[in-house]
């Protein structure tokens, strides 16, 4: 029994182990088995999220080139004449069609995604020029001539800027002093009738008759070569009801130090009449005093014109006038004159009321000589002194015929037309002058060959693009196209 016992052990033990080892090998294929199930899912869920992100990255890259390729299509005529960036979405036709830029996008998204890719197109919030009244064209301007000129034209143009404003002051005062003095100088006249029966002489009356009319006569040599150019402003950027968009960056604000920079791109842009009298420049596109029709808003060049001389023969007459009263010999000189034109009276001030009328029509007629050298492309002092004084008190009273003798000499520290230009644009509103700039740039684009549909409601330098792909998955790529300055 005993070795029976033994054997049946020995066979007992040699047909578990087996078994067990068995056991053993299958639990570890199941497991392997299922670990290479859940690897290749993983594998599977990396190479999908790799594909897609390629697909994502590529409609990014796609979108970019688009980009380039869109904003490359910038209005030529546009930047070489003033060097703005701006798509035209009216593409010259006249009409503004979005559905054509989309036509173009989708064309270059096509180029560089797979074929049919492309579900949905959505183009939207387009900045235009126009935007709260020129203020997104005003800040591209801006940034042109900050990048282009920096703070040298800042320090000039604040130069002028301020003698502006004391000019503007002398001006006032000037004006203030002439209408008081014309009074006073009538009444004492009819005192002096009423009470003496003498007649007083009024040496100045010539002068007064020639205020009333235009004075061109006077301040060019040739005054008809003044353009007779007019423009049809009904439906200028300024008066008509422009399209409106997303609205301006906000990158320059329209401050102080801007509208300098601002009023310096519309100096160095836009054309003035000087560029025409004195250098010769033939004549332009739409209005040829286009500085000049931003001050003074009319439709023709001679009326803009008169405007502006007769705002700078203002200037100069308040800052002549101020000269005179600290020249102790010019006053002496209309104080004898005075003398001799009233005589004996007993009317008290009348002497001296004709002195005051003597030494403003005197300072008119300098005036006269200063807007003559400037309109002559000369430089004009702006403080005066016994060395830049040029006229006399005989050639102020006989006006009419000593005028054509002024202007020949030339004070080379003075100041220019051009900054008389800045001084007066720095009275008109921003909103004013830059829309009447707008009217500018569209007019003469407008008469550009093959640009006659322009206008720059239509013209856009930014706007949001969104892109519906799908290849294999749907989904949503969107992007600023816009110009970059800053």
């Amino acid at each position: 029994m005993t070795g029976d016992s033994r054997g049946k052990n020995t066979f007992d033990s040699t047909h578990r182990k087996p078994s067990t080892v068995f056991c053993k090998k299958g639990e570890v294929t199941v497991f392997l088995s299922l670990m290479l199930a859940v690897l290749l899912f993983f594998f599977q869920a990396c190479l999908s999220s790799a594909r897609f992100a390629f697909l994502r990255s590529q409609t990014q890259e796609a979108l970019e080139l688009a980009e380039y390729s869109i904003l490359s299509e910038y209005h030529r005529e546009l930047f070489e004449q003033y060097g703005l960036l701006y798509v035209e979405l009216g593409y010259g036709s006249g009409l503004e069609d979005t559905e054509y830029l989309k036509q173009r996008l989708r064309g270059f998204l096509k180029e560089n995604l797979p074929r049919g890719s492309v579900n949905a197109l959505e183009a939207w919030n387009f900045s235009r020029a126009s935007d709260n009244r020129g203020m997104a064209y005003y800040e591209q301007a801006v940034s042109y001539m900050k990048q282009k000129t920096g703070a040298a034209l800042l320090e000039q143009l604040r130069s002028c800027e301020a003698l502006g404003k004391q000019a503007q002051e002398q001006s006032e005062e000037y004006e203030e002093i002439e209408a008081r003095e014309q009074k006073n100088l009538e009444e004492l006249r009819q005192r002096r009738e009423d009470e003496e029966q003498a007649y007083t002489p009024d040496p100045v009356s010539s002068i007064s008759s020639l205020k009333e009319g235009s004075l061109l006569h006077l301040l060019l040599p040739d005054a008809g070569g003044v353009s007779g150019k007019r423009a049809d402003l009904e439906k200028v950027p300024s008066r008509r009801n422009c399209l409106t968009g997303s609205g301006s960056r906000g990158i320059h604000k329209g401050n102080a130090a801007n509208d300098l920079f601002f009023h310096g791109y519309l100096l160095e842009n836009l054309t003035n009449a000087v560029e025409f009298l004195a250098e010769g420049e033939e004549t332009g596109l739409w209005l040829d005093y286009q500085i000049e029709y931003l001050i003074g808003g009319e439709d023709t060049d001679i009326a803009n014109l008169e405007t502006v001389y007769r705002r700078i023969l203002a200037i100069r007459e308040g800052m002549n006038y101020a000269y005179l009263q600290t020249d102790t010999a010019k006053k002496a000189e209309c104080e004898a004159l005075a003398i001799a034109l009233v005589g004996v009276t007993m009317v008290p001030g009348l002497v001296e009321a004709v002195k005051q009328a003597l030494l403003l029509a005197w300072a008119f007629a300098e005036s006269i000589a200063d807007v003559r050298t400037l309109l002559g492309g000369k430089k004009c002092a702006f403080w005066k002194g016994d060395g830049t004084w040029r006229t006399s008190l005989e050639g102020a009273l006989n006006l009419q015929n000593s005028a054509s003798g002024f202007g020949d000499e030339e004070d080379a520290k003075g100041l220019s037309y051009e900054d008389y230009l800045g001084i007066l644009l720095a009275a008109v509103g921003r909103e004013t002058k830059t829309m009447r700039s707008l009217d500018v740039i569209e007019g003469v684009i407008k008469r550009i060959s093959g640009c006659g549909g322009f206008y720059i409601d239509q013209c856009t330098d930014g706007f949001q693009v969104r892109a519906v792909i799908f290849n294999g998955k749907e989904w949503t790529a969107e992007r600023t196209f816009c110009y970059e300055w800053q």
